[in-house]
């Protein structure tokens, strides 16, 4: 099986979405040979790694930019979209001359991939894999008090921004209908598609630990590929003084990841402590809110530490990872918590309990971080106890699990014309 994908964001060295498409062309790779298109931005780091990979001889790679458009201008939310847009006839017109000459079986658009933003992958001439997408998760605005004026006028954005993805934006209702299959990374997704693509979406978060991760925690030596939670630089975390418990937060500090609801549950755990592992925008109005319920003397905000330290911390010093993100279409550290055997407390909605996170319902702030504090004690109850509380992540979401998994979901859209023409 011959497959062009999309990647616009793609690299071995880096996190979030570039990380989550190395990973993914990998995966593909394995289904069948492929010609990833992507930016040549990271052009030296993936031609650097190509030679280590098993899937060497049937991964390559074609790199296409956008002419004429100014580099200060392809970075943030708003331009990196409209880069974004800019970018897919581009791509497309590379996927249309490499269809002409070499003849896919498959295109499939990896990274980027925003429900409501679209892909030209469709319009490559070979049948069309859509995904994993997410962008389908609302934000639950009973809390919208929590985020401050920033956060809010933030989701005020992004609620439009769905909207029109929805009802207006032709590149997105092309891709739908155009698609053999839509990869979607959690059910609000696909029950945010319009009725009649839904059928055709299957819930396939795009989370991999590869096999050197999963080895790597199971022996207990840390370090792995840097996902969009994981906090990067040159302070390590302390062991810390336990108290009745640690939790651990790892991820960005914006008002969405949910830090106002896990600053006010740890009200409710007295003799807890909380480690916050990231940093960003809203971490001075975390601060203040610490102060505010009375907690600061049980929170350290540690900034970014290192990778290997993160991973040690979760495998050996936490009790309970508390993610209460509102509306993380996937959540990578999830997983990577699950397989260093760390229960996982967040919200009942987007992709963390799909991976495996304990989920409350969602109600006030008041109630819903009160139900965050009860199931952290529940779940160092049954900790303590010997019971298991998180599964362990590496045989779920392992490369090779990833891949009997497409091919699974392959076969039943029959796009995989013989298991002689998958490779797994």
């Amino acid at each position: 099986m011959k497959i062009v994908a999309f990647a616009p964001a793609c690299s071995p060295l880096r996190g979030s979405e570039a990380g989550a498409g190395w990973l993914w062309a990998r995966l593909v790779a394995s289904l069948g040979e492929t010609w990833v298109i992507t930016r040549p931005r990271n052009r030296e780091a993936i031609e650097a790694a190509l030679p280590g990979l098993a899937e060497r001889d049937r991964l390559h790679f074609v790199y296409a930019e956008v002419r004429g458009w100014p580099k200060a201008w392809r970075r943030g939310k708003g331009r990196s979209s409209i880069d974004y847009l800019l970018w897919q006839p581009v791509a497309a017109r590379e996927a249309r001359r490499l269809h002409e000459e070499i003849g896919f079986d498959l295109a499939w658009h990896l990274t980027f991939a925003n429900a409501w933003l679209g892909s030209l992958a469709g319009r490559a001439g070979p049948p069309f894999v859509y995904g994993p997408v997410g962008g389908g998760v609302r934000n639950p605005w009973r809390l919208i008090a929590g985020h401050g004026l920033r956060g809010a006028a933030y989701e005020a954005v992004r609620s439009a921004g769905r909207t029109a993805g929805r009802y207006a934006n032709p590149l997105a209702r092309s891709a739908w209908s155009r698609a053999r299959v839509i990869l979607v990374q959690n059910p609000e997704t696909r029950a945010w598609l319009p009725r009649r693509h839904r059928a055709k979406a299957v819930v396939c978060p795009n989370p991999i630990l590869d096999e050197r991760f999963a080895a790597q925690v199971a022996a207990g030596v840390a370090g792995s590929r840097p996902g969009e939670e994981a906090a990067t630089g040159e302070k390590g975390v302390p062991s810390p003084d336990r108290g009745a418990g640690v939790a651990l937060y790892a991820g960005r500090l914006v008002a969405w990841k949910g830090m106002f609801l896990a600053l006010r549950a740890l009200r409710d755990l007295p003799g807890w402590r909380l480690f916050v592992c990231g940093k960003g925008p809203d971490a001075k109005r975390l601060r203040g809110l610490a102060d505010r319920f009375g907690v600061a003397d049980r929170v350290t905000f540690m900034g970014f530490v290192p990778r290997e330290e993160l991973l040690r911390f979760m495998r050996e010093d936490a009790d309970v990872m508390l993610f209460p993100s509102l509306h993380d279409e996937a959540g990578w550290v999830v997983v990577e918590a699950g397989a260093c055997g760390l229960p996982v407390v967040c919200i009942d909605r987007g992709g963390p309990p799909v991976l495996g996170g304990r989920g409350v319902p969602v109600t006030t702030i008041s109630e819903t971080a009160g139900r965050l504090a009860r199931e952290v004690a529940r779940a160092v109850r049954s900790s303590r106890a010997g019971l298991p509380t998180a599964p362990l992540a590496g045989n779920r979401w392992t490369l090779s699990a990833r891949v009997a998994e497409l091919t699974g979901i392959l076969k039943e859209a029959g796009l995989v014309p013989s298991p002689a023409e998958s490779v797994a």
